[in-house]
């Protein structure tokens, strides 16, 4: 029996020696957490063409504003590749009035309309009639149509729907010609 006992004094002794002691009294510093940095995300890449080297221009207008006649479009050439470099421009903006209002004029005939035309010849030495600028989006442009005043060109009050016809020229593709309404 004392063996046993002898044997199970050891094992013990040795496990209260291995186990150790924690007393340590040196305060440790937090562990700060790793500075992580966030990834960095590239703008996937656009494919584009210039406006004098594709074969089709296609314009979506993004915004329109009525009042000033500031326009964003974005062109492309119908195969999602953008546009880039174009310059050479016409701009044509219409005044109409409400289709639904009745005229004091007999005669008056209901498709009246105002205009306004912006052109852009980069080959000419003629100035350009606005501001057509490329964004910071590949194939997208803002325009700024300066003295755009459709409201002088008609009796007070009387243009009431407008709308805008835009042609980008390139050397060898023109978008095809639409009216489009403010609005859309």
């Amino acid at each position: 029996m004392k063996r046993k006992l002898l044997s199970t004094l050891l094992v013990s002794s040795f496990l209260l020696i291995g186990c150790g002691s924690d007393d340590d009294s040196s305060v440790v510093d937090p562990v700060e957490p790793p500075v992580v940095e966030p990834p960095v995300v590239v703008p996937p890449v656009t494919e584009t063409i210039t406006i004098d080297d594709t074969e089709a221009v296609i314009l979506t207008v993004d915004e329109y504003n009525a009042e000033t006649g500031d326009l964003t479009f974005t062109l492309d050439n119908g195969d999602s590749l953008a546009i880039t470099d174009a310059s050479d421009y016409s701009i044509m903006y219409f005044g109409y009035p409400d289709p639904a209002s009745s005229s004091s004029n007999a005669k008056a005939w209901k498709r009246w309309h105002v205009s306004q035309t912006f052109n852009c010849d980069t080959s000419t030495e003629d100035a350009c009639a606005g501001i057509l600028t490329e964004t910071e989006t590949q194939g997208q442009y803002s325009f700024n149509a300066v003295d755009l005043d459709l409201e002088s060109k008609a009796a007070a009050g009387a243009v009431e729907v407008f709308k805008v016809a835009i042609q980008i020229h390139g050397a060898k593709a023109t978008n095809e010609f639409e009216l489009i309404p403010a609005g859309e």
